[in-house]
């Protein structure tokens, strides 16, 4: 059932679970099969804020002209994501971006969309990137490489134009697709496609205390590289609908994108935006990274927890990257005081040292993925245990 109608509420009036209210036209109500209403409400003297309600009967007299509804607020949507990309369907939370950016195609995302940071932005071809206005796409992709190791030049649609070219950024994913829990610890991981591995196996363990979820929502590397999660750090922290989350810990981790090669194409220390970084960009990058954190972390009273990367068992030269990588990271985070939690060390101490051809009875284990098995051990042994120390449960 799609329902839509208007309300509005007198100056100073609180909202309760249970109220009647009378149409007048003046905002508008979005119920989603019965279950979420996506709210704009407007109070006399202040600008339309938007709302979530949780809502569990719906009465609508024939004439649409008054209505009983059981509600409760559970969610304040950030007023600057006005851009409705799509409209939610299956439970799913609706798709939206900011003023400043453009709702693009993004195939790696759970919902194939997301926010391209530009505002009225080309959205490329390709799904993956987008480039700024009055730019066109121009994708390049070295022979042999995979179907996602292109990259983008945005070059200007008028030929008389005085601006150059630039390169084009990867669309921004978005953060976890369920509201946070209110009966439960809420624990956010951020981090590559091995986290996306592990992320169910840690929400089991957890489950009796805590709501575990990924950010982006979504497959492919995660959050990819440090380069893509300076520029969307921002949509990781709020749900496709601009709902900020408010999470108790945030596990997060870069490395396996910043500069070591996992496959046999690209090679190390490639840029491709959303993809791969150097590993000379790191240091800074995840600096912004953490002190941005650190921020949400003092805004949200959540805490924050480290996790050193995992290993790529069977390539000597990729596991020394790193090595490198994971003392740069651990270096940051003493200098920040962000605990961490070692999955490099975990690995190795169960697998032995690089190199190593399987683990878990699996070929090219932890290099850089593992089976089930692999990952519900990790799980289990090492970031459910840590976690759980730092929420004190």
């Amino acid at each position: 059932m799609l329902c839509s109608f208007v309300l509005a509420v007198s100056a100073g009036k609180a909202l309760r679970a249970s109220v009647g209210l009378a149409l007048s036209g003046q905002t508008t109500f979005l119920c989603s099969h019965g279950v979420a209403v996506d709210v704009r409400l407007r109070k006399s003297g202040q600008q339309a804020s938007d709302l979530i309600f949780l809502c569990f009967r719906i009465n609508i007299t024939r004439n649409m002209q008054t209505f009983v509804i059981l509600c409760g607020v559970v969610a304040t949507v950030r007023a600057d994501w006005p851009l409705l990309c799509a409209a939610g369907t299956g439970g799913n939370p609706d798709a939206r971006c900011p003023a400043s950016a453009t709702c693009c195609r993004s195939m790696f995302s759970q919902n194939m969309l997301g926010c391209c940071p530009w505002a009225n932005a080309t959205c490329c071809g390709n799904g993956l990137t987008c480039c700024p206005s009055g730019t066109k796409c121009v994708d390049n992709k070295p022979a042999g490489y995979p179907s996602w190791g292109f990259v983008t030049t945005c070059e200007p649609t008028d030929s008389l134009s005085a601006a150059g070219n630039v390169t084009g950024v990867a669309v921004c994913k978005y953060g976890p697709p369920l509201p946070a829990s209110t009966t439960v610890k809420n624990v956010l991981i951020i981090g590559d496609s091995v986290s996306i591995g592990y992320t169910p196996f840690v929400a089991s363990a957890l489950a009796s205390v805590a709501l575990v979820q990924h950010a982006p929502w979504g497959g492919d590397g995660g959050a990819e590289e440090t380069a893509y999660g300076v520029q969307c750090l921002d949509y990781f922290l709020h749900s496709a609908a601009g709902v900020p989350f408010k999470a108790d810990l945030v596990m997060f981790n870069w490395g396996l994108h910043d500069g070591p090669q996992l496959f046999n194409q690209p090679p190390a220390n490639v840029t491709i935006p959303g993809q791969e970084g150097p590993m000379s960009a790191y240091v800074p990058e995840l600096t912004n990274i953490t002190t941005r954190l650190q921020a949400y972390a003092k805004d949200t009273g959540a805490k924050l927890l480290f996790a050193i990367t995992s290993p790529m068992l069977a390539n000597v030269q990729a596991d020394n990257d790193v090595l490198e990588l994971n003392r740069r990271a651990a270096a940051i985070m003493a200098d920040a005081g962000v605990p961490t939690v070692n999955l490099h060390s975990a690995v190795v101490g169960k697998c032995g040292a690089a190199p190593q051809p399987t683990c878990f009875n699996h070929p090219d284990c932890f290099s850089p993925h593992c089976s089930a098995e692999g990952y519900a051990w990790l799980a289990n042994s090492t970031i459910a245990p840590a976690i759980r120390s730092q929420l004190g449960v």
